[in-house]
This record gives C-alpha cells, sequence and structure tokens, in this order.
C-alpha cells in the first residue's frame, strides 16, 4: 500500500504500536480475588474479578473501573 500524504510519519503512524503494558496485581477486597491495574503510585483501577460467586458480580462496588487503593503487598505481575 502507498500513502500520499502531506503530514509527518509520525503522526500518520501514531497509535499503531501497542501501549506499554502496566502492572497489575491479584488482590482481594472485601473478601472477593480480583485483579487491580496500578494507575498510578498507590491507586489502582479495579479489571477483572475472580470469584465464582454470582452475587459478587452484583456488588456496585466491585465494578470494572472502579479506582481503589493499589496493595503494597499483592502479588505483581
Amino acid at each position: 500500500m502507498i500513502l500520499h500524504t502531506v503530514m509527518p510519519l509520525e503522526l500518520v503512524l501514531e497509535g499503531l504500536e501497542p501501549a506499554p503494558a502496566r502492572r497489575t496485581a491479584d488482590a482481594s477486597v472485601r473478601g472477593v480475588r480480583v485483579v487491580l491495574e496500578e494507575t498510578s503510585p498507590g491507586r489502582g483501577r479495579l479489571v477483572r474479578l475472580l470469584s465464582t460467586d454470582p452475587y459478587d458480580y452484583l456488588n456496585p462496588f466491585l465494578i470494572p473501573g472502579t479506582e481503589l487503593p493499589f496493595p503494597q503487598n499483592a502479588n505483581r505481575s
């Protein structure tokens, strides 16, 4: 494919590379196993529930995207 443009190549190709992976941690929030993604030092975003209890998925506190404290002693990956 040939692309003819007056725009700089950096602008044309911007966003094609995958974003750098953020650190994640398995943690327990209110007794429920979850995966948190670190957004800033000491803060994290709930990414996934690791529970088999269907009622945990109905808990409004455990909605994916919720900002929570990122545990210092969690298993990180």
